[in-house]
């Protein structure tokens, strides 16, 4: 998933990170585009290593944070930014 072919998609959800988990932000979104409970999503670490997540954007460090990161999670393309921002689009 390159940056471009997000710019000209709807994201389907976007809410921005304030705490806890980023991990637990994202299954979150997820649960809202699914109508279902964030119990029922599939763990994140089957697509991404929620601790390497969460080491870039859930803690505050001295690490350079990049300025995003996208992955694929159970049909939806996740992108996760230095701001906190969260944005869910359809995997197409």
């Amino acid at each position: 998933m390159s940056r471009e072919s997000n710019e000209h998609r709807t994201p389907l959800y976007e809410t921005v990170h304030e705490g806890g988990p980023i991990a637990e932000t994202v299954i979150d979104a997820i649960a809202e585009v699914t109508d279902s409970s964030s119990t029922e999503i599939e763990p994140l670490y089957e697509s991404i290593d929620p601790d390497a997540l969460e080491d870039l954007f859930g803690r505050h460090s001295e690490k350079r944070v990049p300025r995003r990161v996208e992955f694929i999670h159970k049909g939806f393309a996740v992108v996760v930014e230095r701001n906190g921002r969260v944005t869910i689009y359809e995997d197409s």
